[in-house]
Parts: structure tokens; C-alpha cells; sequence
């Protein structure tokens, strides 16, 4: 692939020659009384919501920012309590601190999931964004998560990255509440549970949807662009999606994590194309560039997935670039996962995982969202299991229009082979 077939500079990678200025701590943000924050150190905004119902249960990023915009914004500084009145631009005027930022650094728990983003330490805003929700039905719990990274070429991709991502939940919940309402009415039609192939379309196509549809309150030649990813869970089955390089990965203890995703970047074609070794490919500066994305100029075709059982207990990782950049390999992630497990809290696993990215440099937003798969909590799942009790179809295509039906992804890109029982 060439870099004529996607924007113009790589994603928020370390391959981009401006970082937006100096390495620094993240900016302390304080917490605004009315968000719930179950850190007694605080610091950090955080939405925490009840047991999901019949209409389910979800983050709002919207509303947290919204929520703590007009204390942070005139507060005094944090480093040396200038009052606002003496900040000049995003610094501060006396002693040259950066000042906070509504978005600089966010953290959700939702049940048994959790989230944090973070501006990083070298971007001057944070333009990742996650979402999470979670619904009750006859079958399951039924969760979802999304992580959207914004494009950096492209102006305004913190509102691609936010608009997709909660897009993806809700239209999800959204399409279950209506199902199951259908299901128990008057006059039930016998239908059975949505799949998750079904969901994770809806997801994915509602995404699609919401970035491309930005380019209605701006420039139609300078669209608003995002990375994607998502995943829905159910009965210890799961189906992840994505377009970018956004990335999802499964993380265990017993020695069977892996990468699920491929990134839709210039490096992963060029390697898979034989023209370069992946870590050749990686190497060079090109490697960031996207050959897919979301948003009003996005390149016709499906969004990829994974039908995907383990065999035994861990964490689906859904997670922007400012985290792989860091710690790409699924062992070691998975050791940073167990690391933050003191009190066995999902929050603070997430925060472990951002945590070690920053410790590496920072030079990216990082953003991740933790949601845990156990096979025990289906008995078969959404698919016969293999006989270890695992299940994986490798690579397989769903369209962002959602009437379509998914079909395997077929492309020499995919080095997965099928499974056992030729499902699809």
C-alpha cells in the first residue's frame, strides 16, 4: 500500500515528528462531587453506574466531562495555585505549568468492566475515547466496550473518536431493549436471543455512522477521522470488531494471550504482502499510516472480527496505539494485568495497564477497557466449543451495513487457519 491511500500522517504514533511539547507528569484533575470516584486518593474523574436492567446501563463521557469542565477549567494551578486569571493559553502564566483539561484523564467502572484514557505525557489534549454498557437478557448478561482513537491528520478527531465510541454502545442496547421487548409482548413471535454476530454489527455499523455524520458541522474536505474497535460478550462468548489500528487483545493467566485484531495499517499490509518482515515493516516510518479508519472518507468495505470462546478465565484488552506502542506483546500485558490485581478491582488492573505505557514515555493518548470472559458463565456459549474448550474463527468480515449478513474474511492477509468445525 501506498500513503496516498490514507490520510496524509500516521495516527498518534511514535513516528510523528510533532508530539505537541515536552514530556511532563499528566496534569492532577480534580474531582467533582457530583461523579462518584472510589479512589480515596481521587484526582481522577470517575463515572460509576448500578446493576444493568431491562434498558441496561452505560458510561457517558459526555456527561463526566460536562460534569467537571467548570471546576477544572477555574481552578487555580496545580503546581503553584496562579489563579486562572494569570493562564495564558493552556499554561500557566506564573510558573509555566500546563493547566488541566476536561478530557486529560477519565476512568469508568461498569459491573465487572472498567476503562481509563489518558492524554499521555508529551499531547497537548486527549483525543481517545471509550464507552461501556451492559444489559440484562433471558440468556446472559450481555457487555460491550468500544475504544476509538482519533486521527491525528484529521481536525477533530476527539469528537470522531467520542462520537463512534458511544455510538457502538448504545445502538447495541438500543437494539436488545427492543428486541426483548418484542420477545415478551402480547404477542411473542417465538423469536429467539439476538446474535452476537447481529450485535457486533449493530455496533460497528452505528460507529460508522456517527463519524461519518460529523462532517455535517464542518469542512467537507477536512472530515473528522477514528480508529475503532468493539466487542460484545455473552455467556462467556464474544465477538470483536475493528477498523484501524486501534487493537483488542485477549489476556489470560494460563498462557494463551494473544493479539485478536489486525491492525489496518501501512506496516501490517506491506508485511503481509511478503514485501518486508513485519518487524521491517514496523521499523519504518511509514508503519503508522492507516489503510482503513472511520469517517466521512473512510474506504468502502467491512469492518473485520473474531468470534471468540477461551477455554478459561481472563480479559478481553480493547486499547488504542499510546498503549501497544508500548507493551505490544500479549504475555507481557497480561503480566501488567496481574500486576495491578492487589484487590483483584478491574479499575485498577485498567489503570496498571495506562500506567505502564506512561512509564515508558507517554508520547501518545492511552486509552483501555477491560471486559472479563469466562466460559464457565455459559454452558456452550454462542458456539460449539473446540475440545479444550476454546473457540476461535480467526478472521471474519462484518459489513458496516448492518442488513448484511457476516461472512469469513477470505483476504491472504488472514494467517489464522479456520476452526475445527468450519463455522463461519
Amino acid at each position: 500500500m501506498t500513503e496516498s491511500t490514507a490520510p496524509p500522517s500516521p495516527t498518534n504514533g511514535p513516528g510523528d515528528p510533532d508530539p505537541d511539547g515536552p514530556d511532563q507528569d499528566p496534569a492532577a484533575v480534580t474531582q467533582d462531587p457530583a461523579v462518584d470516584d472510589p479512589d480515596p486518593t481521587g484526582g481522577v474523574p470517575v463515572q460509576s453506574v448500578g446493576p444493568a436492567g431491562s434498558a441496561g446501563e452505560h458510561t457517558d463521557l459526555r456527561a463526566v466531562l460536562e460534569a467537571t469542565r467548570t471546576q477544572i477549567e477555574t481552578a487555580d494551578c496545580p503546581e503553584c495555585g496562579a489563579s486562572v486569571d494569570e493562564a495564558q493559553d493552556v499554561v500557566c502564566g506564573r510558573c509555566g505549568t500546563r493547566r488541566p483539561a476536561v478530557r486529560d484523564h477519565v476512568e469508568f467502572r461498569l459491573g465487572p468492566a472498567a476503562a481509563v484514557t489518558d492524554r499521555g505525557l508529551r499531547r497537548r489534549r486527549n483525543e481517545d475515547a471509550c464507552a461501556l454498557g451492559r444489559i440484562a437478557t433471558a440468556e446472559g448478561e450481555v457487555l460491550v466496550a468500544s475504544v476509538c482513537d482519533g486521527v491525528a491528520s484529521a481536525r477533530r478527531g476527539d469528537e470522531a473518536s467520542l462520537a463512534a465510541a458511544e455510538a457502538c454502545v448504545a445502538a447495541v442496547l438500543t437494539r436488545i431493549t427492543t428486541w426483548e421487548m418484542q420477545r415478551s409482548g402480547a404477542r411473542p413471535d417465538g423469536r429467539g436471543p439476538l446474535g452476537l454476530d447481529d450485535l457486533a454489527a449493530t455496533g460497528a455499523g452505528a460507529a460508522a455512522e456517527a463519524a461519518a455524520d460529523l462532517v455535517r458541522h464542518g469542512d467537507p474536505a477536512d472530515p473528522p477521522a477514528t480508529t475503532y474497535t468493539g466487542a460484545v460478550t455473552r455467556g462467556g462468548s464474544a465477538v470483536v470488531s475493528w477498523v484501524g489500528d486501534s487493537r483488542i487483545y485477549w489476556l489470560a493467566g494460563d498462557g494463551t494471550s494473544q493479539l485478536l485484531s489486525t491492525d489496518d495499517s501501512w506496516a501490517e499490509e506491506i508485511a503481509a504482502a511478503g514485501v518486508m518482515s513485519r518487524e521491517q515493516a514496523h521499523a519504518d516510518r511509514r508503519a503508522h499510516v492507516l489503510t482503513r479508519w472511520l469517517g466521512y472518507d473512510s474506504p468502502d468495505g467491512p469492518a473485520r472480527a473474531r468470534r471468540f470462546r477461551p477455554a478459561g478465565p481472563g480479559f478481553l484488552m480493547l486499547c488504542s496505539d499510546g498503549i501497544w506502542n508500548h507493551v505490544p506483546d500479549a504475555d507481557r500485558l497480561a503480566a501488567v494485568l496481574a500486576s495491578g490485581r492487589g484487590e483483584a478491582d478491574v479499575l485498577g488492573d485498567a489503570r496498571a495497564l495506562v500506567d505502564a505505557a506512561l512509564a515508558d514515555g507517554g508520547y501518545d493518548n492511552a486509552t483501555v477497557a477491560l471486559v472479563p470472559l469466562d466460559p464457565a458463565d455459559g454452558a456452550g456459549g454462542e458456539w460449539d466449543p473446540r475440545a479444550d474448550g476454546s473457540e476461535d474463527t480467526g478472521p471474519i468480515l462484518i459489513p458496516l451495513d448492518v442488513e448484511d449478513t457476516p461472512r469469513r474474511d477470505t483476504s491472504a492477509e488472514s494467517t489464522v487457519d479456520p476452526p475445527d468445525d468450519g463455522s463461519a
